[in-house]
Parts: structure tokens; C-alpha cells; sequence
């Protein structure tokens, strides 16, 4: 009995040739106990992680120890700790908190301003971002010593509650489907493209696909087949679910005359939800911008440089999977802290015809 159990488990970690590249093979027993224990997003961290440290080698590496730092998706410092011991010690365990996002710095006044600008946003919801930004300044002039925080800082934090209050209203009613050229971190020289599917109300992302633009009839396939995972999970139970969706609108890729068709069949299937294509110049990012300041995490969009990279759908299979579950992971983080912010769980469950559309662009 527990030598099948030890042979299940051993061929599940053969599936993740990076683990063998740090452990060997055999890996051993304590690594493989860990293993086993980690969620999905933990396991992605955790390559992450040793990919960082293996590049950096003790600065005998590839990259220098900040641009490793970035790729591990920690602070330099903490990277030093985690790199020590590493040295000391190459086991899992070293890497710490392997899901822990990199955490925005918190200034001085941040729990007063956050107070403030519920209360200037709820004031006059309808202004312009820069006079709500203008307003907080003002309410918040009483409360600092010397100068305050700037300008563009106000406004990111008034573009932060207006988000906050949309995550409020019902979700489901409009899908988007967007695309754009990716980095997994900043300083990484690869670029990809992602495809994501974005509530807008909420700007949750209920799935996401590395794919190429000349196919993005697969991209979004994956990406719809990601989402129906978490759906199945309840990863999205907390949100406000509508009765039924009203809309999707899709950016597509260089595959126009593709979509023709899967418009018609999406029409035909009579979802009682208008079907909208995207085929102007600019419209890479177009949803991802205003729902994510583009960046998820540490996963960065550039529209703009859109369709440079054609090589996503040639990579080695083996490492597009782990690049695939690197994306996942900066998903899942964006996502919990998306859906913490909405503050009554919801019973009800997603509408019919948002899965049956999912299910048709995951077919394909």
C-alpha cells in the first residue's frame, strides 16, 4: 500500500522536471513530503523562487542579485535571507512564505487617507478623478506634518476606491476578453502574450492563457478552460452575481476571419448576450488597462509592443507550462485581494449563459 502511494507520488513530481533540477533523482523523501502538502500556487512560488536563486547562483550567475530579487518577486533584502539559506540548507523550507506577493509599501498616512477618500469619493462620485484627488487633499491637509503625499499618489489611491466601489455592483453582467504582450517581471527580457478574461464590474480575472496573437481563437481557449477551473473550485463565490450576463466583448488577434465564425456560432446559440468584436489598431489592453493598471502582480502588460513576440506557441512545452503556472499564481494573488475588498459574501452563483459562453470558447 504505501509502496504504490510512494509510486503515485513520484510520478506526479516527474511532471515538474524543474523540482528534479534542484533535488535530483530520486527527490528526496522531506522535499517530496513538502511537495505533496503546497497548493498549486504554492508549487509555482516555489519553482519561481529556485529559478531566481539557481540564475543568481551567489553571484556567480546569469543576473545580478536585483534583477533576481525582481524575478523571485521579493525584496533584495529578503532575497539575501532566502539566498543564505538556500546555501545552508537546499530545501524547500528555505524559500519562506512561497505564495507571498510582494506587498506595496504602506505610507505614513495610508489608513487616513484610505478613510478620507471613502468619504470624498462617496461625496461626489461622478467627479473627475483629478478634482476627487484635489478634494482629498484638502480633507487630508489637517491631517499631515510638512508635505504630504503627492498629487499622482492621491489619485492612485482615488482610482484604487472608485475600483472598489464597482467591485460592489453586480458581477457577470459584462465579460471582456482582452490581449496583450506580457513580461512575468519586471526585469525579465522575455516577452509573451497573455490572454484574460476580466469581469468588469469587479475586475476579477477569471482565467488567463499564454498564447500567440496569430491564434487567439487558443489563446482565449485556455484562458476560457482556466476559468471554468476556477469556477468548479469556488474561487469566486464571494462575488454578486447577476441572474444573467448582458454582453461579451472580445479583443481579438490576427485571427480575425476566425472569429467571424465563432461569433456566428455564439449568436446562433442564443445566449441572450451581445457578442461585441474588438478589430481597431489600438485595441490591445484595452480592458486590462482600467481594470489592472496593467500589472497583475508581478506580471507587467505592454499594449503597445503587442504582437513583437511570436514565439509563445513554438516554446518547449515543458517550460511554457511552468511559465503558464508562474502567470496562474500572480492570478490567484490578484484575484484574493480583489475579492477581499467586497464585503458581503454572495450566495448566488454564477449565471447559466456566462458558463455556457466559456464552455463554447473553451470547444473551441
Amino acid at each position: 500500500m504505501n509502496q504504490a502511494s510512494g509510486s503515485t507520488s513520484a510520478d506526479s513530481l516527474s511532471r515538474i522536471p524543474a523540482l528534479e533540477k534542484f533535488f535530483g533523482n530520486p527527490i528526496p523523501d522531506r522535499e517530496r513530503a513538502m511537495w505533496v502538502s503546497l497548493s498549486t500556487a504554492h508549487r509555482s512560488k516555489a519553482i519561481q523562487r529556485m529559478t531566481a536563486l539557481d540564475r543568481w547562483s551567489d553571484g556567480n550567475g546569469s543576473v545580478d542579485a536585483a534583477r533576481a530579487a525582481a524575478d523571485a518577486g521579493v525584496g533584495l533584502t529578503r532575497f539575501y535571507e532566502m539566498a543564505k539559506a538556500w546555501r545552508n540548507d537546499r530545501s524547500l523550507a528555505a524559500l519562506g512564505t512561497f505564495a507571498a506577493a510582494p506587498k506595496s509599501r504602506v505610507g505614513k498616512y495610508d489608513a487616513t487617507i484610505r478613510k478620507l477618500v471613502a468619504e470624498v469619493v462617496a461625496a461626489d462620485a461622478n467627479a473627475s478623478v483629478r478634482k476627487l484627488a484635489i478634494d482629498l487633499a484638502s480633507r487630508l491637509g489637517t491631517f499631515v506634518d510638512g508635505a504630504g503625499p503627492s498629487h499622482n499618489t492621491l489619485r492612485r489611491y482615488v482610482e484604487e476606491e472608485l475600483r472598489r466601489r464597482e467591485r460592489e455592483s453586480s458581477a457577470g453582467v459584462d465579460l471582456q476578453l482582452d490581449c496583450s504582450a506580457c513580461k512575468l517581471t519586471p526585469s525579465d527580457e522575455r516577452l509573451f502574450t497573455a490572454f484574460v478574461i476580466l469581469d468588469r464590474s469587479t475586475q476579477v480575472v477569471l482565467g488567463a492563457e499564454l498564447g500567440a496573437l496569430a491564434d487567439s481563437r487558443a489563446g482565449y481557449r485556455g484562458a476560457a478552460m482556466d476559468a471554468l477551473r476556477r469556477l468548479d473550485e469556488s474561487q469566486f463565490v464571494r462575488l454578486p452575481w447577476v441572474d444573467s450576463s448582458a454582453r461579451a466583448e472580445i479583443v481579438v488577434g490576427e485571427d480575425e476571419d476566425a472569429w467571424t465564425d465563432m461569433k456566428k456560432r455564439l449568436v446562433d446559440a442564443d445566449l441572450h448576450a451581445g457578442i461585441e468584436l474588438s478589430t481597431k489598431t489600438n485595441r490591445f489592453g484595452r480592458y486590462l488597462r482600467p481594470a489592472t493598471g496593467l500589472r497583475i502582480g508581478t506580471v507587467v502588460f505592454f499594449p503597445i509592443r503587442t504582437g513583437e513576440d511570436g514565439s509563445t506557441g513554438v516554446r518547449a512545452r515543458s517550460s511554457l507550462m511552468e511559465f503558464q503556472a508562474r502567470l496562474r499564481v500572480e492570478v490567484d494573488e490578484y484575484n484574493a485581494e480583489v475579492t477581499s475588498q467586497i464585503q458581503s459574501p454572495n450566495d448566488a452563483s454564477p449565471p447559466a449563459n456566462l458558463r455556457r459562453f466559456l464552455e463554447m470558447i473553451a470547444e473551441g
